[in-house]
């Protein structure tokens, strides 16, 4: 049987996860750097096990039940939201780093998406037309939490495309004068697999890349731009950890007997 075809079922079996304690959210980061973000992200959990397929590690944060993989790109990105999203994981999460199209948006803003063009190779599999959408009550959410914790946020026209390196100076322009605002290299393929499957999703990307003025993950940041990623970097985190709470907390009340 082909995996697009699977049942729910065969999931369970596979991860050992029983109806009923599937993980409230799934947390998805794209990045080269996946031992360090593991390792940090990991450390904020308790209870944290891997499960049986490599790399995708389930744990606690106060009430809620959190699954994290680091997920570079969207062929990848799209294997653990595919399951998790199949097992009734109620919220998807992604998070990383974005770059922008936009010249006046500095380091260490983050993008909030609300509408993602759908260029990954992925998103039509699942359905997707030549955009996707993020939920608009988890992008509320988002950019209170990280307003609490005094990030700045912008909502974004975003684009999702296959590789960060097939990017020229002319696609970089032609992308900005369509109005779009930002790029990685996942989102519209995650948030396709969730509304395949019914579910919610939400993106938060911490802008590192500035693409308008010919800055890449290979230039150095200034001092000052290092702290802010890296603030941005761990608020994007800590909003995560809220939003997976909330769904906990709502999950609860509805399983609730009326009495």
């Amino acid at each position: 049987m082909a995996i697009l075809d699977n049942s729910e079922e065969i999931w369970r079996e596979a991860l050992n996860i029983p109806t009923g304690s599937e993980p409230d959210v799934l947390i998805l980061e794209g990045t080269w750097w996946r031992e360090v973000a593991t390792r940090n992200r990991l450390e904020l959990m308790s209870e944290v096990h891997e499960l049986n397929f490599p790399e995708i590690y389930v744990g606690k944060w106060k009430h809620a039940r959190i699954a994290y993989c680091c997920a570079y790109g969207a062929a990848r990105a799209v294997e653990p939201a595919h399951i998790f999203a199949q097992l009734g994981t109620p919220l998807l999460i992604q998070i990383g780093t974005c770059g922008t199209l936009d010249i006046d948006t500095g380091t260490g803003v983050v993008v909030l998406p609300q509408t993602c063009a759908a260029r990954d190779g992925i998103s039509p599999t699942y359905g997707a037309g030549s955009e996707v959408k993020s939920d608009p009550h988890w992008l509320k959410q988002a950019e209170t939490a990280l307003r609490k914790m005094g990030i700045e946020t912008q909502y974004a026209n975003h684009l999702t495309w296959p590789s960060l390196f097939a990017q020229s100076d002319k696609m970089c322009t032609d992308w900005a004068n369509e109005g779009l605002l930002s790029i990685d290299m996942e989102t519209s393929a995650v948030i396709a697999v969730a509304n395949y499957f019914g579910i919610s999703a939400v993106s938060m990307l911490t802008v590192w890349d500035s693409l308008p003025n010919g800055r890449t993950f290979l230039d150095p940041l200034s001092p000052a731009e290092k702290k802010s990623l890296n603030k941005s970097n761990e608020a994007v985190f800590a909003a995560a950890l809220s939003l997976a709470e909330e769904v906990a907390s709502n999950r609860e009340i509805l399983s609730r007997p009326i009495t």
